[in-house]
């Protein structure tokens, strides 16, 4: 008897074991788990396109400057180390472009190994809006991080919008560390310690003007 007794709780011992394992504890490893200290988002983020609608095209230095830090006046750094895009979404309602029945907009992938694919949709009368909605082509250069200092003036996708149209584009981005942040688009008139929401197309366009809230570039 007693001789089972102990295989009973011997058995039950490594039950418990063998469950602490599958939960991912470490049986007598005191050691804390790996961690990544990088700072890291993934966000949609929103733009209005002007009164008269255009044709822009978005780059990696594009995307790079979505987000920066005002320095002085002039001068200012960015928050994004990398980026990657993820989607890029756009509507727009024959409602609130009074005197057009018919409206259309379009998304074509230009990156390396992108096979110019073009996603476009277009509105019908006046009631139905168009909704244009894609993902960067598989194996494409679209789909790869956008790095400070690498290849920033490669176009990685071209977009045809209608006035007041709607684009959204969801990314995930890495915040600089220890590294000595970029310089970003210079925010002539901008007020020092301030953080700035750049125009999607930049400033040198700026046809694609920020809705998420915050300050958007002088």
């Amino acid at each position: 008897m007693m001789k089972q007794r102990r295989l009973a709780q011997g058995s039950r011992g490594m039950r418990r074991e063998g469950r602490s394992l599958a939960l991912g504890v470490r049986i007598g490893t005191p050691e804390p788990p790996q961690f990544q200290p990088t700072l890291k988002i993934n966000q949609r983020l929103r733009y209005l396109g002007s009164t008269a609608g255009g044709t822009v095209n978005i780059t990696r230095g594009n995307l790079l400057n979505l987000y920066e830090t005002a320095l002085t006046a002039t001068t200012a750094t960015r928050l994004f180390a990398a980026v990657k895009l993820k989607s890029v979404e756009v509507w727009a309602s024959p409602a609130t472009n009074a005197g057009s029945s018919t409206l259309t907009a379009s998304i074509e992938w230009l990156g390396v190994n992108a096979p110019s694919t073009i996603h476009a949709d277009s509105t019908l009368g006046t009631a139905r809006p168009l909704h244009v909605v894609a993902e960067p082509p598989i194996d494409a250069s679209n789909r790869w991080w956008s790095l400070t200092g690498s290849n920033e003036g490669e176009v990685l996708f071209k977009l045809v919008f209608p006035a007041n149209a709607v684009v959204d584009i969801i990314i995930s981005a890495r915040l600089f560390e220890t590294e000595t942040p970029a310089a970003g688009d210079v925010p002539a008139g901008a007020t020092a310690g301030t953080l700035y929401e750049n125009f999607l197309d930049g400033l040198t366009s700026g046809l694609l003007t920020p809705l998420n809230g915050g300050l958007v570039l002088p």
